[in-house]
């Protein structure tokens, strides 16, 4: 399994079409070049428009990918930890509060039910 470890200076939560598609990002680097990243992020959108599951996306320093899907999660005040089917793991520390922190707990529940506890 490939583990990807990082600090996100900033976690969004995104809404567009009146909640059609939601995006949920852990960043380690908001405003590198998308071309030319060398910080990790990763990920998570759904497009209710279409039927299926959300897809992941992430950069892990080096490259970037995708299109995996979420095996399980864990999400507290201050660590997200997500493994994806294609066998990546990701631990991530922030510091997300208040309204963001709730609505991406809410989006991962309602997407793939309670998170794992330890």
């Amino acid at each position: 399994m490939k583990n990807i470890n990082f600090k996100a200076c900033e976690v969004e939560y995104n809404e567009v079409i009146d909640g059609e598609i939601i995006q949920i990002t852990f960043d380690e680097d908001p405003e590198q070049d998308p071309f030319n990243r060398t910080k990790c992020y990763v990920m998570i959108s759904q497009n209710y428009e279409f039927p299926g599951t959300p897809n992941v996306e992430w950069h892990d320093g080096e490259s970037d990918d995708g299109g995996s899907e979420v095996l399980s999660y864990r999400l507290n005040s201050d660590l997200f930890e997500l493994t994806i089917t294609d066998g990546v793991a990701f631990r991530v520390q922030h510091d997300c509060r208040g309204e963001t922190f709730t609505k991406i707990q809410e989006f991962l529940q309602r997407e793939f039910g309670n998170s794992k506890q330890n």
